[in-house]
């Protein structure tokens, strides 16, 4: 079941930039209708890949550290053009097993 609690946790997980996306999310959507599903809310968010960037903020770490985890394999990455780039759901596995 989610709770509260645990979608302010996953908020606060987020990169700044991530959260800003949210709450524009909320604020677009926030007089639709009165009831919204935890898909309702997150599924904008997810659809965007993470940067180099952003995932090393997300997984509180140096930027160096996402790269080397993704040379050695151990964090599974995409190429858009020149850019690495993370899904979000990947990040977030490989953050629950990192705790």
């Amino acid at each position: 079941m989610i709770t509260a609690e645990k979608i302010y946790k996953e908020i606060i997980e987020l990169p700044l930039k991530e959260r800003e996306k949210l709450f524009l999310v909320i604020a677009r959507r926030g007089f639709e209708k009165d009831l919204y599903t935890h898909e309702d809310v997150f599924s904008d968010i997810r659809q965007s890949p993470f940067t180099i960037r952003e995932a090393s903020e997300y997984l509180e770490v140096a930027e160096i550290t996402v790269r080397r985890w993704v040379k050695d394999g151990s964090l599974k990455s995409k190429r858009l053009g020149r850019n690495i780039v993370f899904d979000v759901d990947v990040l977030k596995e490989f953050k629950k097993k990192r705790a």
